[in-house]
């Protein structure tokens, strides 16, 4: 039985990226379709690969 931290840790990732993702769009709207995905590499993704590294046993 886990602690359930995980649980908690995809509920602030889902969060994180509820306000992350309209953000790197506004950003990509504002300069270029380029610079929204390039913001939203290491803002989203990264986090993201980290979160399954750290659920991964």
């Amino acid at each position: 039985m886990g602690s359930g931290a995980g649980g908690i840790m995809l509920a602030v990732f889902f969060l994180y990226v509820l306000l992350m993702g309209p953000f790197c769009v506004l950003v990509g709207t504002r300069t270029s379709w380029r610079m929204g995905w390039l913001m939203s590499i290491p803002l989203i993704f990264l986090p993201f690969a980290l979160l399954v590294g750290v659920l991964v046993p």
